[in-house]
């Protein structure tokens, strides 16, 4: 008897991601050995917060552990200790990744998840234990990540804070981080550089909701966050 599929909800679920017992199947539609790559190394190295690759199964899925607790739906408001956990998982995750092969073939720092943000964040006891989805990974500087994952995490460029609150969460992000190179002013100059990025990408791909609401945060960042951090005459560069 086969075993029951039920389909995974909850963040931004690539389709026809289901699971299976203990595991997790996820169709390829890509390349995927980068990825498979890095879990292994992830698994030998003892990292915890990243299922673990154990295979391809008969319909050319990905086989993953499950990783047991919730996912949260979107972008939401979280406490400041949740912010100080999402932050040390992406540090422990950046130092477990400084060394893999990947990164040293290009030089890089770390590898970068390039989406670490609550949908793609496993809660357990309230507090985000695991990072999934791993399409966009790539060798890159922590505060590449960083800037994306404050932007995510905060949701800056939402109004329904002010820039003052966005200000104290954000050395709180920082502060969960823990290093000193990765300043909250530095991570604000590179939240903007993502979100105009992302912007970017949406006017080339057609996607101008996202390119709106991308732009928008940009704009909202720059004015009531990083003027707030960086020193004056300071130049962000937001040409992608």
């Amino acid at each position: 008897m086969s075993e029951i599929e039920i389909p995974l909800v909850g963040g931004r679920i690539t389709a026809g991601v289901v699971r299976v017992g203990d595991t997790v199947r996820r169709p390829i539609s890509a390349d995927r050995w980068n990825v498979h790559d890095l879990l292994r190394e992830l698994e030998n190295i003892g990292f915890e917060g990243t299922p673990r690759f154990l295979g391809i199964d008969e319909r050319n899925r990905e086989i993953l552990s499950f990783l047991p607790g919730d996912v949260p739906p979107d972008l939401d408001h979280f406490s400041d200790v949740q912010l100080r956990s999402a932050a040390s998982l992406l540090r422990r995750f950046h130092d477990a990744t400084a060394q893999s092969p990947l990164a040293r073939q290009q030089n890089a720092e770390v590898i970068c998840h390039n989406d670490w943000g609550p949908p793609n964040a496993v809660f357990y006891e309230d507090l985000p234990f695991g990072l999934i989805d791993f399409d966009t990974i790539a060798p890159g500087l922590r505060l590449w990540d960083l800037g994306y994952s404050a932007f995510a995490w905060l949701d800056l460029g939402n109004p329904e804070y002010t820039g003052a609150e966005q200000v104290r969460r954000l050395s709180v992000f920082a502060e969960g981080y823990g290093l000193s190179t990765c300043s909250p002013a530095q991570i604000a100059a590179y939240a903007v550089a993502r979100q105009t990025a992302l912007a970017s990408s949406g006017r080339m791909n057609g996607k101008t909701d996202m390119e709106d609401w991308a732009a928008s945060a940009a704009h909202w960042t720059i004015i009531n966050v990083t003027e707030k951090l960086l020193p004056t005459g300071y130049f962000i560069d937001t040409d992608f």
